[in-house]
């Protein structure tokens, strides 16, 4: 059968593997998007190097190893191997020089130093930076272009080796432009590179920061073994190594580098750790980092060894301004990463990145979202939240600490969703529909009961919601504590099961409260709390287990059949099957096909059988002649984009497909 989307991946994986590499610990949350399995090496010792570096969110770092390159990283990686590994040196005056046409050409700031000295030595060509940028955003870089940014790179670092083929070996090698040929076949010739299952390169695809990550990590490898011949000299005693400071204002930085206002030159933190002060505080990096993100202007001083690693780093900066009053308002956009805070109804503060704001509530550390979370239940339990606000010199939120105050005693009625009992320790709570607030019993023997105007205890009412024959309403009393303290109930009958089958026609999830509805055939459910529905909806070779998975199933638009159990009109359990999925063709293998859903960007595999390919029925637009599973295996072409709806029957094999050429 005819191999179709594996690129350069699967072999610079294999060929990884047979070289000594040490393994680091992972540092990155989203280590198991990788695209395959052993590229976690490769891209932890790139940013062990300073290579790669990942991005902080709810105090996580994410690698982000599906994401393209752009060609302005692609100078970056090319500019920080030649410096650390001693081929290159930064200069200031370069970067100065090259300024205005960088600037002409939309080049962003950061990438200045890189592109520069690439300009300067001829690894790029000023025609080259017109297809840099396209409306203000990086354009990704394909294969061919990294591989021509590399590749002249190491001609420059290491003067032996040079790039004179004029030709590959590649079998797509009349797809590989004339510019890029001779340095593509000199970094398969270094062991750099290779091709994929059927010997292609495929020069025209983009690469993603996994691959890129195993591509830096074999030229490091290439260039610190690389050695220039230099002139005998007569021995001297050995001297220590000397040690010299930078200072000034930060410019850039991550957790593995600082880079100064007008300055080119990027000082990694040294490998055997990094002293490092805050206001005269010790401190970690990460600390460090967060004001730099959150726009507070730091001033260092750098004491640097003599490879010019940071071995000490004296961070100072300025707090300006603090304001206390109540919490009267907090807005939370997990999409764009912005919210503010009001306190007294009248001071709104915002800030930009919600995780380079350090809140602390009772002495507990918070995400935005928590606080969030936090505040809407504070609204609910007629709780205060009292808090200090700390600005930088910026006007930047940095810090805001507080505390929450107690409420007086109140009395909350509503309908029961959910009881709960704990018989050893004798305490439990009661959740009201609609409310995510759970009412908690510190002792269930203090608690006074009566249930229909009879005495009872809290048993009896915790057996009276497990039965599920009533539905139960409550007026509960609470102490200025917040616990429970005396529930009058009143039942109704009510119809134990009313099931519901058919398509699922519309999910909603609102995950700050753990809420949404299921809307099946033409009746809607509301769900007070969607870890409490039990999923089991088959997916091809996967299941649906959770309501965020449910819910972005939907958002794929992927046809659901549900029966769905309802006990007293809340939903139980969603048990079912994806009858059609669709997505971006990912991989075509040997009985399986993988679609990327286009909201989820997550990857899924539907199977088929390897013997009946000519029974699968395809239609494909602007392909007429391609009617059957094997027209399409025979038909596709590496590269190409396809648009995808599959058909399933009931063990979730496909049976039908429908596509559209892109």
């Amino acid at each position: 059968m005819k191999k179709t989307k594996h690129t350069v991946a699967l072999a610079l994986a294999a060929m990884l593997a047979c070289q000594p590499l040490s393994v680091y610990a992972a540092t990155f949350a989203d280590m198991n998007q990788v695209p395959w399995a052993g590229a976690e090496a490769s891209i932890n010792k790139a940013a062990s190097l300073g290579l790669v570096v990942g991005e902080t969110r709810n105090g996580k770092t994410y690698f982000r190893p599906r994401d393209s390159v752009s060609l302005s990283e692609s100078c970056q990686l090319a500019y920080k191997l030649l410096m650390q590994t001693g081929k290159a040196k930064a200069d200031d005056s370069v970067t100065q020089k090259w300024t205005p046409i960088m600037n002409a050409y939309g080049i962003q700031s950061w990438a200045y130093p890189a592109v520069s000295y690439c300009l300067e030595n001829g690894i790029l060509a000023t025609s080259n930076l017109s297809g840099f940028m396209k409306n203000g955003s990086n354009l990704p870089a394909t294969r061919e272009q990294a591989a021509t940014i590399l590749g002249r790179a190491l001609t420059k670092g290491v003067s032996s080796y040079t790039a004179n083929e004029t030709t590959t070996t590649f079998k797509d090698n009349s797809s590989i432009s004339t510019e890029a040929k001779p340095y593509v076949a000199l970094l398969k010739r270094v062991g750099v590179v290779n091709g994929d299952d059927s010997n292609k390169f495929n020069p025209k695809q983009t690469l993603n920061r996994t691959e890129t990550a195993v591509l830096v990590t074999n030229l490091y490898g290439v260039l610190e073994k690389a050695t220039t011949p230099t002139t005998p000299t007569t021995p001297t005693t050995p001297t220590n190594p000397t040690t010299s400071t930078q200072k000034g204002t930060v410019a850039t930085m991550t957790n593995f580098y600082v880079n100064l206002k007008d300055s080119a030159a990027y000082y990694m933190l040294a490998s055997g750790g990094t002293t490092i002060t805050l206001n005269g505080s010790s401190a970690t990096m990460s600390d460090v980092v967060k004001l730099y993100k959150a726009g507070t202007s730091i001033d260092v001083t750098l004491t640097l060894d003599s490879n010019l690693h940071i071995t000490k780093l004296e961070a100072t900066y300025k707090e300006t301004k603090k304001t206390k009053g109540s919490l009267t308002k907090v807005r939370y956009n997990k999409t764009d990463k912005e919210g503010s805070i009001t306190i007294d109804k009248d001071s709104t503060y915002s800030f930009t990145d919600k995780d380079d704001v350090d809140i602390r509530i009772d002495k507990k550390s918070y995400s935005l979202k928590e606080l969030y979370d936090l505040f809407t239940k504070a609204e609910d339990d007629k709780t205060t939240i009292e808090v200090e606000v700390t600005l930088d010199n910026k006007g930047n939120l940095t810090k805001i600490t507080g505390s929450t105050k107690e409420s007086s005693s109140d009395s909350i009625k509503g309908k029961v969703s959910k009881v709960n009992y704990d018989k050893s320790d004798k305490t439990g709570y009661i959740q009201l529909k609609n409310k995510t607030t759970k009412y908690y019993i510190d002792d269930t023997d203090d608690v006074t009961v009566k249930i229909d105007n009879k005495t009872k205890d809290y048993k009896d009412l915790y057996n009276l919601y497990d039965d599920g024959d009533s539905t139960i309403t409550v007026t509960l009393t609470l102490n200025k504590k917040d616990y429970v303290t005396k529930i009058t109930a009143t039942t109704s009958d009510s119809d134990s099961k009313d099931d519901a089958d058919g398509n699922v026609a519309s999910v909603t999830y609102k995950e700050s409260k753990d809420t949404g509805t299921v809307k099946i055939g033409s009746k809607t459910y509301d769900i007070d709390d969607v870890d409490d529905v039990d999923i089991s909806i088959t997916d091809g070779s996967d299941k649906i287990k959770t309501w965020e998975d449910f819910y972005n199933a939907y958002k794929d638009k992927k046809t659901m059949n549900v029966s769905a159990t309802v006990k007293n009109d809340e939903v139980t359990k969603i048990t079912g099957k994806v009858t059609q999925a669709k997505g971006e063709l990912s991989k075509l293998g040997k009985n399986y096909i993988k679609i990327e859903g286009k909201y989820s960007n997550n990857t899924f595999s539907y199977d088929f059988d390897e013997d009946d390919t000519d029974n699968i029925k395809v239609s494909i637009t602007n392909a007429s002649g391609v009617k059957t599973l094997t027209k399409l295996i025979d038909w596709l072409e590496s590269g190409d984009k396809l648009d995808l709806v599959l058909t399933l029957d009931k063990n979730g094999n496909i049976t039908k497909i429908f596509g559209e050429y892109k």
